[in-house]
């Protein structure tokens, strides 16, 4: 909600793109990115949230947009993190990190002979043979103020236990979306509180810190995919990424 001077609405060859900037942590030179393409714009489920915005995009020179910087796509990931989070991009360092420590120490002979040939090709050119994206760039912008503490939250003041109301679409008629996300909506206005609500966990309010990504590999979200075996693909790279991750921290317990 409000105004963000890092983020320009353009028009680009009859329709609405958006050129981002952010300036790399390892740099103090300002990027510019124009998306192309929507891969993930769902809508937020309440109006404290702040959503996860994920775009195909490509480099340009400046905020107009107009001259492109090479040909290659990338992806670009707008995020809110809670204060104080752990970054994506430090994460996955810290991953690699340690899998070169257990490369170089063999801290793993009690695996089983046919798992530890798997282990070997896994670590054997880290981070190329590990299956996570590559992410070129990241970049943490503006914070947003935390909760008052003389402020008190209100879970009615959304709801209406008389008219409950139902949608099909999560695009407000504000946005400039072209397409509907798949997300769920959550509860709409005017819609009936139900019990989970009221028995859920108080929310915290954490102030928020904006973050972004660009990475090298260019995808599509796992709810487009349109085969069965694409999809099961994608779930099994999740799964052996966390499997990594996993080991990683097993090796130095």
């Amino acid at each position: 909600m409000g105004f963000d001077p890092t983020v320009h609405r353009i028009m680009f060859q009859d329709k609405i793109r958006y050129v981002y900037e952010l300036t790399p942590k390892e740099s103090s030179e300002t990027l510019y990115f124009r998306t192309t393409k929507t891969i993930f714009n769902p809508r937020t489920q309440r109006i404290r949230g702040r959503r996860t915005r994920v775009w195909r995009a490509i480099q340009v020179t400046g905020s107009d947009g107009l001259e492109e910087k090479g040909d290659k796509e990338v992806v670009l990931k707008d995020v809110w993190l809670d204060k104080g989070s752990p970054k994506e991009k430090d994460n996955q360092h810290l991953i690699y990190d340690r899998l070169r420590q257990v490369r170089e120490e063999g801290n793993y002979e009690w695996i089983e002979a046919d798992y530890r040939t798997r282990v070997d090709d896994a670590l054997a050119n880290i981070p190329d043979s590990l299956p996570f994206m590559r992410i070129l760039h990241d970049s943490e912008g503006a914070d947003c103020k935390e909760r008052l503490p003389s402020a008190k939250p209100n879970r009615t003041l959304l709801s209406s236990p008389e008219h409950p109301v139902s949608s099909s679409k999560n695009v407000s008629s504000f946005s400039t979306q072209n397409e509907p996300s798949n997300s769920a909506t959550g509860t709409s206005r005017g819609a009936r509180m139900n019990m989970g609500q009221k028995n859920c966990p108080e929310h915290r309010y954490m102030g928020k810190t904006q973050y972004r990504l660009v990475y090298a590999e260019v995808g599509y979200a796992l709810h487009d995919v349109r085969s069965i075996d694409k999809a099961f693909k994608a779930i099994n790279d999740v799964f052996i990424g966390d499997i990594i991750s996993s080991f990683a921290e097993y090796c130095f317990c």
